[in-house]
């Protein structure tokens, strides 16, 4: 159920960074809501579209309003 509300009504993550490789890890973050996506360089792309929310020592900075 909380899986089906987060995707109406939560991020699509349409603003993916570029591939990280920290340590032994591969990953993309979406630029919006600072999701991490695994990644795989075999197959070079996105293993799933599990994702892990981001820690409260990992929040992305409030977007400026430009309007």
């Amino acid at each position: 159920m909380l899986t089906l509300l987060d995707f109406l009504f939560g991020c699509h993550h349409p603003k993916l960074s570029r591939v990280f490789t920290i340590g032994r890890k591969t990953y993309r973050v979406c630029c919006d809501c600072g999701a991490t996506f695994n990644y795989s360089l075999d197959a070079m792309r996105m293993e799933s579209r599990l994702y892990s929310r981001p820690t409260a020592a990992f929040q992305p900075s409030p977007r400026p309003n430009t309007a």
